[in-house]
């Protein structure tokens, strides 16, 4: 069967969780699939964004860019079809959100979450109004739906009626790799990083809450003399960006390439993770992978994924935050057995397995099509 991989919403380091799915993905199919081929449509921004280098997959670069959602919208909706008649696409999978609607082949689509229902409020209305009718529309068109977790699968069906047998959940997983600590000393310099640290990861979005988290931060360090630095690695909500410069015990890294997060994270003595709308947090799992300590919000499919291996807190209270941050930061036995319940956690979770349920999606999905067009 030749698949079309759908990655025309892909801009390299600027889209977190939905870039390290795809990549996750990708790898996990090259490892076990060598059946099928795989034809992966991606924008002008993904020109040299890493596939696998096998003869089965292929990639093809479409004429838009993703900065522009709406252009990015429109090619999706009425040029991708013609690319998979063009190129033979057997079935095609969408993986993030929205999925051409008027194609006469077996169409899956990954809906990772409602943030944009949840959240919608503090969006654009152009964003928010396209969101709401492209997700929407895509759940209902698409012969298969996959979603990340059991939270996600009871918000999808709560909102849009689509058969619950048409909806799957598919776990994300973690790269197969040994994080090595190697010397890090000019690393930390580079960075303006300065150990002890804590570690978490900054984003744009409300539901990532890092306001909060830093107003916790700070009151653990004048509570309970705290005595570390908060990295935050990853973008800045707008209204910290002029503000950030100005607290010296925390650092925003920016984005930073795997081989240099994975050094920074090993070293973390924990990660918090303080979403208040989360349809599955990757990072937490990776965190697990990596031998470091988890402290997370309560909040949408966190339990689900972390399982016994996290400290829990309410994201709202920033008291409880602060103290569940200086209570792991700075009992060593408590970090440790966090350290154990998490790698036995992480275990759970791989892209081998991931990939295996989603070809047989793929083939369920091809022996339900009916054309609907």
């Amino acid at each position: 069967m030749r698949v079309g991989i759908n990655l025309l919403y892909l801009i390299p380091s600027q889209v977190g969780g939905v870039e390290r799915y795809a990549a996750g993905l990708l790898e996990g199919l090259a490892k076990l699939d060598y059946a099928n081929e795989y034809i992966v449509f991606v924008n002008q921004e993904g020109t040299d964004w890493p596939i696998p280098d096998l003869p089965n997959f292929k990639r093809i670069v479409c004429p838009v860019r993703a900065v522009s959602r709406l252009r990015r919208y429109f090619f999706e909706q009425f040029k991708l079809p013609a690319l998979l008649e063009l190129y033979n696409i057997e079935l095609v999978h969408s993986l993030c959100y929205v999925s051409p609607l008027r194609v006469p082949l077996p169409s899956v689509v990954t809906i990772h979450d409602l943030n944009h229902k949840a959240f919608g409020q503090l969006m654009p209305i152009t964003k928010r109004l396209a969101l709401s009718f492209f997700v929407r529309q895509s759940a209902l068109r698409a012969t298969q739906v996959i979603t990340d977790s059991e939270f996600s699968y009871q918000e999808i069906l709560n909102a849009y009626q689509i058969p619950p047998q048409k909806l799957q959940v598919l776990y994300p997983g973690l790269p197969n790799k040994t994080i090595i600590n190697k010397e890090t000393a000019n690393l930390w310099t580079d960075l303006k990083i300065v150990p002890p640290y804590i570690i978490a990861f900054s984003s744009p979005t409300p539901n990532k809450n890092i306001d909060r988290l830093i107003q916790a931060f700070l009151l653990a360090q004048k509570k309970y003399k705290l005595p570390h630095q908060l990295v935050l690695v990853g973008h800045l909500p707008e209204p910290l960006l002029h503000n950030e410069s100005a607290i010296g015990s925390i650092r925003a890294t920016g984005y930073l390439e795997d081989a240099v997060l994975d050094q920074v994270l090993a070293q973390a003595h924990c990660l918090v993770f303080p979403s208040i709308y989360e349809g599955f947090g990757l990072p937490v799992l990776e965190a697990m992978n990596a031998g470091v300590p988890v402290i997370s919000s309560f909040a949408g499919s966190l339990p689900e994924v972390a399982g016994d291996a996290a400290l829990y807190f309410d994201p709202y209270d920033v008291e409880e935050i602060a103290a569940k941050i200086a209570e792991v930061a700075m009992d060593k036995a408590l970090q440790q057995e966090l350290r154990l319940r998490g790698k036995r956690n992480a275990t759970r979770f791989s892209w081998e397995k991931m990939a295996r349920e989603t070809v047989a999606v793929y083939k369920q999905a091809t022996s339900q099509f009916t054309p609907n067009i």
